[in-house]
């Protein structure tokens, strides 16, 4: 009894303590599950080239690996290419703003401001006055600095992001049971069978989750390029990727998407100026429709019953990762919780909390 005791408790311990380094490390896990999710994606592409021969022996899976990853960087350029039109849109937009008329409208509210705060004694600093050490700390070397500085700290994380997933998606691609090894060389012998049993339930229905989000995905996608392209909007099609994009993030990215969207709306409208308002109405009604459907249809369909998981449970999940990790940390609670309820299943049963949690699962 007391060695069954101590046994548990050292799991409990050992749980701990690797969910402390996946938290640590969180960074490197997103690259890695990444790749190995683009390995998955690309893994027809390599089996076909590998099929292919080139004087009598079959071409190497390093080749169809190469030929999976160009296929990958080139449809992100595709991708890229779509919002040619919609940047090109805006900056016509941009180009098209009166100076004067914009610096005349910006003068009034601040006078009116001041008027409001010098009634109210709301402030010894008038709006204006506030204003103005705003841009001057905006405009300052110090914001100009700390302005060049966020970007190009940006551009060095978005290239080390992008080189570890690619380097690492290779290596994947060329080796199909690579992940496969790598999980079991870290597991002890005694719990290989147990492990074996993970990887199977957690590819099976982490797969069915992320087909799923395909598929909502999809739905959005088609449901707001069709509501804006009746309407008349331009770039409907664009916008309504974006939609589908922003909707991966769960509560946060449709209302995202509906401001940005109404937003690029109302700025590209050409056509009679006293329709403008009930335009962009016609498009909140759009992207209203879509987040009806998407909330009482699609997304309990997918977060609920293709993971078995209570639709509040998967609410209080998504609410600590974001706490805990933002907004990617939203985006990684359903498959992260997901996989964490089956390596509880395996290897903590008998605890009452984790039956519980893991009744559901297949």
């Amino acid at each position: 009894m007391q060695n069954s005791t101590t046994r548990n408790i050292l799991q409990v311990i050992g749980v701990l303590l690797g969910l402390y380094a996946l938290y640590f490390f969180r960074g490197l896990l997103g690259y890695l599950l990444v790749s190995v999710a683009l390995s998955f994606a690309g893994r027809p592409i390599v089996n076909l080239v590998s099929k292919g021969k080139i004087k009598g022996k079959n071409i190497s899976s390093s080749v169809g690996a190469v030929v999976a990853l160009v296929s990958f960087i080139t449809l992100g350029g595709v991708v890229l290419g779509m919002f040619g039109p919609l940047v090109a849109a805006e900056a016509k937009v941009l180009s098209s703003l009166d100076p004067e008329h914009i610096t005349s409208t910006v003068q009034k509210w601040l006078a009116s401001a001041d008027s409001l705060s010098a009634r109210l004694n709301l402030s010894d600093q008038s709006a204006t006055s506030l204003l103005t050490s705003q841009i001057q700390n905006l405009i300052g070397l110090d914001g100009v600095g700390s302005i060049f500085s966020g970007f190009f700290n940006f551009l060095g994380s978005a290239f080390i992001a992008l080189f570890s997933i690619l380097f690492m998606t290779f290596f994947f691609l060329k080796d199909a049971d690579l992940f496969h090894k790598m999980i079991l060389a870290l597991t002890p012998e005694s719990q290989v069978e147990k492990m074996e049993h993970v990887m199977e339930s957690s590819s099976l229905l982490l797969t069915r989750y992320f087909s799923g989000l395909i598929v909502q995905m999809t739905i959005v996608t088609i449901m707001v390029s069709s509501g804006l392209a009746i309407i008349g909007a331009s770039n409907a099609l664009i916008l309504g990727f974006i939609a589908g994009l922003f909707n991966l993030i769960p509560y946060l990215g449709p209302l995202a998407s509906t401001v940005l969207g109404l937003t690029i709306v109302a700025t590209t409208y050409e056509g009679d100026p006293s329709g403008w308002g009930f335009h962009i109405l016609y498009a909140a009604i759009v992207y209203g429709i879509t987040q009806l459907v998407d909330n009482f249809f699609t997304q309990p369909f997918i977060f609920s019953n293709r993971v078995m998981a209570h639709p509040l449970e998967i609410f209080i999940i998504i609410s600590m990762a974001g706490l805990l990790g933002g907004v990617s940390g939203m985006v990684l609670a359903i498959p992260g919780y997901t996989l964490l309820r089956i390596v509880a299943r395996e290897f903590l049963s008998g605890f009452k909390i984790v039956d519980a949690l893991t009744g559901k699962l297949m």
